[in-house]
């Protein structure tokens, strides 16, 4: 009769397997959208900074407009007076140094507007691309997620078939948490997991007489060979 609750374990232990599969592959879509998301933040945030950037730099040119208006203004005033040629020339020479300054401001504006431009167009595709993953990928996730809960629901139909004992002993180890899962088998005379030894009676005793055992060290379930 033991063969048959072991069949069931068996199967139990190959469902969990499955399920863990499952949410191995919706943990993998999910992490996929996740760093599609990161990419798209950090392109929106260097878009930010790059404009934030741009309005300082045609801050400092609107600035310095105002100061060539200011010196040439200030240059023709003292020419209009009659002033000295030495009073004058630093006005000029401020102008000159400002014109200077507003044709390489002109420059960087120029090129910030054209990167800003085209990380504008890349975002844009970027945010297509995702769209287009999101739909597969959530698409995938539920997928998964319907077959999780059937799996669950076909595991927890297994625990309720099987007698107390089986029962009892199935759920005690799920608590545990084990990884890998709450099985292993004999292998050698030896835990398959653990490696802990085991005699040649109890290797009979689990594989023979189908004996619902436990391995004394890390407490999983000895699943016979033959189930």
């Amino acid at each position: 009769m033991n063969d048959e609750w072991f069949s069931k374990l068996k199967e139990f232990d190959s469902l969990t397997n499955m399920r863990s599969r499952l949410l191995g592959q919706i943990n993998e879509q999910n992490k996929r959208l996740d760093i599609l998301n990161l990419k798209r933040q950090e392109k929106e945030q260097g878009i930010n900074a790059a404009v934030k950037d741009l309005h300082e730099i045609q801050q400092t040119y609107h600035e310095t407009e105002k100061k060539l208006n200011t010196s040439e203004q200030q240059a023709n005033r003292l020419k209009d007076t009659g002033a000295a040629e030495e009073k004058i020339r630093p006005y000029i020479q401020e102008a000159q140094r400002c014109e200077t300054q507003m044709f390489e401001l002109l420059e960087k504006i120029d090129h910030q507007e054209k990167e800003i431009e085209e990380s504008r167009t890349f975002l844009k595709g970027l945010e297509k691309t995702s769209q287009e993953i999101k739909l597969e990928a959530d698409t995938e996730i539920e997928t998964h997620q319907n077959e999780v809960i059937q799996l669950n629901k076909r595991l927890d139909l297994i625990k309720e078939e099987l007698p107390s004992e089986f029962k009892t002993a199935l759920e005690k180890t799920l608590q545990k948490k084990l990884a890998i899962g709450p099985f292993t088998r004999t292998d050698q005379s030896h835990c398959y997991f653990c490696r802990y030894k085991i005699s040649r009676t109890e290797e009979s005793e689990i594989d023979i007489q189908k004996l619902l055992k436990h391995c004394p060290q890390c407490t999983r379930i000895f699943l016979p060979y033959g189930c």
